[in-house]
C-alpha cells in the first residue's frame, strides 16, 4: 500500500540549470536583503565568467509566479556595487568614531575575537559572554552551536522587528488570540485553482502596504491576485496607497 502523503511535488518543465541566449541560468529562491522572509522562486543570469548579468522572477515556481520586488531584481547592482565591502576592517581604538580603516585578513580577525572571548572564559568563565542574535532568517542557527559549544546560556535573541512585527503579532494575539497569516492558497501547487482554498471576500488591510513591503511571508501581489477573482478590499492607511486607490473602502 502506498504511503499517503500530504504534500504535492511540482514537476518543472526546465531544469536546475540551463542556457538561454547565451547565458547560464540557475535557478533559485533563497532570501535577498534587507528584510526578506518569502524566498520567491528566481533564475539567475550569468555569464562565461560567472558574473550575475540580470535576475528575473521564475514563472514556473508556484509562490511568485514570475514576479519579483526590487530587492531581487537589483541583486546585480548590489552584487557589484563598488560599496560592498568584501574583506575585514580594523580601526584604531584611537581612531573611534573617524572613518579611518585598514584591510586586514580573515584569520588575524578570528585570531583576534577568539583570543578576546576566551580571555574572558578563562578570567570570568563562559556565563560572561553573550551571544546575540537578530532577526532569523537562515543563518541564525550557526550563533547558537557557537554559544552551546563555547558552554554559555546566554544567547540573546535581539529581534530588530520591534518597531513592525512585534507590533503585528500583538495585534494578532490581542484580537484573535494567535498569530496568524492569511490564506492566499499558498500551500497548493496550483493555487487559486486548487477546490480546497476558498477565496476570501473581503481582505481589511490596516497599516500595511503590502504590494511594497511584502512582508513577513505575506507576497503582497497575492492581494491583487484576489481583488482580481472578486475580492473586496478596506484599507486602513494615513496614506493613500496604490490598494486603497482601488478598494472598497478607504479609512
Amino acid at each position: 500500500m502506498a504511503e499517503k502523503r500530504d504534500y504535492t511535488t511540482v514537476e518543472h518543465k526546465k531544469p536546475y540549470r540551463y542556457e538561454e541566449d547565451g547565458l547560464h541560468v540557475t535557478r533559485g529562491c533563497g532570501w535577498s536583503a534587507p528584510g526578506c522572509h518569502l524566498g520567491c522562486g528566481v533564475l539567475l543570469y550569468t555569464d562565461d565568467d560567472g558574473r550575475l548579468v540580470k535576475v528575473e522572477g521564475d514563472p514556473e515556481n508556484p509562490f511568485n509566479q514570475g514576479r519579483l520586488c526590487v530587492r531581487c531584481l537589483d541583486l546585480p547592482e548590489v552584487v557589484y556595487s563598488p560599496d560592498r565591502i568584501l574583506h575585514p576592517l580594523k580601526r584604531d581604538r584611537g581612531n573611534r568614531g573617524k572613518d579611518r580603516w585598514e584591510q586586514v585578513g580573515w584569520d588575524e580577525v578570528l585570531d583576534e575575537i577568539a583570543g578576546i572571548i576566551l580571555e574572558a572564559k578563562e578570567a570570568y568563565g563562559p556565563e560572561s559572554v553573550a551571544f546575540y542574535s537578530g532577526t532569523g532568517r537562515d543563518i541564525g542557527q550557526y550563533i547558537t552551536r557557537l554559544c552551546w559549544g563555547f558552554n554559555s546560556p546566554n544567547f540573546v535573541f535581539m529581534m530588530s522587528g520591534q518597531s513592525c512585527y512585534s507590533p503585528r503579532v500583538a495585534g494578532c494575539f490581542s484580537t484573535s488570540g494567535s498569530f496568524w497569516v492569511g490564506d492566499y492558497a499558498q500551500q497548493f501547487p496550483d493555487r487559486y485553482d486548487n477546490p480546497q482554498w476558498e477565496q476570501p471576500d473581503l481582505i481589511v488591510i490596516w497599516g500595511n502596504n503590502p504590494v511594497v513591503s511584502n512582508s513577513d511571508g505575506l507576497y503582497g501581489h497575492w492581494v491583487v491576485d484576489c481583488m482580481k477573482r472578486g475580492t473586496k478590499a478596506i484599507v486602513i492607511d494615513p496614506r493613500l496607497t496604490w490598494l486603497a486607490s482601488r478598494a472598497e473602502l478607504f479609512l
